[in-house]
């Protein structure tokens, strides 16, 4: 019975095996669906906008540098508590040594003793000459002993010395590196204000709200294309069993960043006759987005009116958008689960301030978020 239920347990695993290559094979796929559909979306577009161009393309640029950046200074603090610790090592042995070296100052002292008094003693009657040639090899023994110590500590120390010099220069090389790369993401956040400058007074030059309003309609036209575009590709694609349904956990969800909603859900949008389908979040720059539930990355790349925008696939139809980012932290194909550090807050997609612009889709129809998240 045992063998039946193990061998029943193998081909369970190896059918999840099976199942999830067949999902990384679908998802690497869709990758190359991704820019395929990005293509088709700016085919359609009457005019190209050069400025929106190299927005996105700084843009891009600041959330990777963004992520190297926070990837080389969690080097530099993996690094900095060993070389507290070699320094209190290496701190420590020195103190050893001395020690040693006082013991053999002794030493020497009750040899010299020895040596210079052992005659006498010998006529005075106070030790054999025996009991001096013993005391003798005993102390060379000592000796010998302590020379062999302190050339070990001696050996040590040079060792945890020379990896304290390299953790040195390593530390040095990181932090000139976190240098340049806050550097480069200065000029890019520069290059940034240049182009949203720009973006203001393109604006400000446009005629009417009509003008404004045809530009938002066009970029909610662009982003419901790409959902329903990642839908229809995504009907068969494997999800997990175990976790909890997007339906169960209504209501109990996490709320995606830190703040609240300047707007409400459906109400007018630019005194217009467009609706808010979601929601933004004011939130402090850099601040942490989380991933509402369960779910997979299925793009994680800069759309027009949407910036640096990351969608989760929760199945069962259901998808949820984080958009405005100044960095994406997760790329298509990943699992997150609920909390999931999956971006950071910005101002991407011409924004002015920062925000998150969050949604939740079924179906490809907005929903209301408030009613599936826990504030």
């Amino acid at each position: 019975m045992a063998i039946v239920s193990m061998l029943a347990f193998i081909g369970t695993a190896d059918a999840q095996i099976t199942q999830e290559q067949e999902t990384q094979a679908q998802l690497q796929a869709l990758q190359i669906q991704i820019s395929e559909i990005q293509n088709g979306i700016a085919e359609k577009q009457t005019k190209k906008d050069d400025l929106q161009t190299r927005l996105a393309d700084a843009e891009k640029s600041i959330g990777k540098l963004e992520q190297r950046l926070r990837n080389i200074e969690q080097k530099i603090a993996s690094e900095l508590p060993r070389l507290a610790a070699l320094e209190m090592e290496r701190d420590r042995l020195q103190d050893d040594v001395v020690t040693e070296q006082t013991n053999m100052t002794r030493d020497f002292r009750t040899l010299w003793a020895l040596r210079e008094g052992g005659g006498l003693r010998i006529l005075f009657g106070d030790q054999s000459p025996n009991e001096v040639a013993l005391n003798l090899a005993y102390f060379d023994r000592v000796l010998q002993q302590r020379s062999d110590a302190v050339a070990r500590y001696q050996t040590l120390l040079r060792r945890i010395q020379t990896n304290a010099d390299a953790l040195r220069i390593s530390q040095v090389e990181l932090a000139q590196q976190s240098a340049a790369l806050e550097e480069e993401r200065l000029l890019a956040a520069g290059l940034q204000k240049e182009r949203r400058s720009a973006l203001s007074a393109i604006e400000a030059s446009l005629s009417n709200d009509t003008s404004r309003m045809a530009q938002l309609q066009q970029d909610q036209a662009q982003l419901t294309d790409l959902l329903l575009e990642l839908e229809q590709r995504l009907s068969d694609l494997n999800t997990p069993t175990a976790y909890i349904s997007f339906e169960e956990a209504k209501g109990q969800m996490v709320f995606p960043a830190q703040g609240k909603a300047s707007n409400r859900f459906g109400a007018s949008r630019n005194s217009g006759d467009m609706l808010w389908r979601g929601w933004l979040i004011p939130a402090p720059e850099g601040s942490n987005v989380l991933a509402l539930h369960h779910g997979r990355v299925v793009y994680a790349d800069w759309l027009r009116g949407q910036g640096l925008l990351l969608i989760l696939d929760h199945g069962e139809g259901y998808f949820s958008l984080y958009g405005q980012n100044r960095s994406l932290r997760r790329e298509v194909g990943d699992w997150v689960t609920p909390g999931d550090v999956i971006a950071t807050v910005g101002a991407s997609g011409g924004a002015l301030e920062p925000a998150l612009y969050f949604e939740i889709r079924s179906a490809g129809k907005p929903v209301d978020p408030g009613r599936w998240v826990k504030r």
